[in-house]
């Protein structure tokens, strides 16, 4: 005499299946959608960062002083920090931009071992080496014959060259301290 199955096993692997599935629809809707609850975080760095080698970038941006647009054929600085994490100094050689037809640099372009040298942007003032009144060296860097109009919001692309370190190009942004408005 044979017995015949009851169907209970299949029943409950079919159950147990169909919960699975139910269970993993309803956890993937968690992340779906446009609004997410880090949709408003902003970043504490205003700038772009990167490193080469040695050199460390931070809070790189292109500071337009209080214009809101850089027209085309106007000149920009750049500010930010250049920290050279090594023990012998390293020399910040070039800085070019598909968005400048030529760059100038006026202060401290020698960076010291275990130091830093602040980009000034376009606050007033002189640069230079580090004094008694100035712990860190100071230097502008002047994005001059802009190639086309710059606006806050988009990234343009620059390249820093230092003499050990090698070459980064970062995405810099534009950092009025004007309102931008609506548009």
């Amino acid at each position: 005499m044979t017995r015949r199955p009851t169907g209970r096993p299949r029943r409950t692997a079919l159950l147990a299946a169909t919960l699975l599935g139910a269970a993993a629809l309803v956890l993937s809707g968690c992340s779906a959608g446009a609004v997410t609850q880090t949709d408003t975080t902003v970043s504490s760095v205003v700038g772009s960062e990167g490193q080469v080698g040695q050199i460390l970038l931070r809070n790189i941006t292109m500071d337009p002083g209080s214009a809101v647009v850089v027209p085309a054929g106007a000149t920009i600085t750049l500010a930010g920090t250049l920290v050279n994490q090594g023990l012998g100094e390293d020399q910040l050689v070039s800085v070019t931009s598909p968005y400048a037809s030529q760059v100038r640099s006026e202060g401290a372009t020698t960076i010291p071992g275990n130091d830093a040298t602040q980009m000034v942007g376009s606050q007033p003032g002189p640069v230079g080496p580090p004094s008694p009144t100035k712990p860190n060296g100071t230097v502008r860097i002047t994005l001059a014959g802009v190639t086309q109009v710059l606006h806050a919001g988009p990234t343009y692309p620059v390249t820093f060259t230092f003499a050990k370190a090698g070459s980064i190009t970062l995405p810099v942004n534009l950092q009025t301290t004007s309102p931008v408005p609506a548009s």
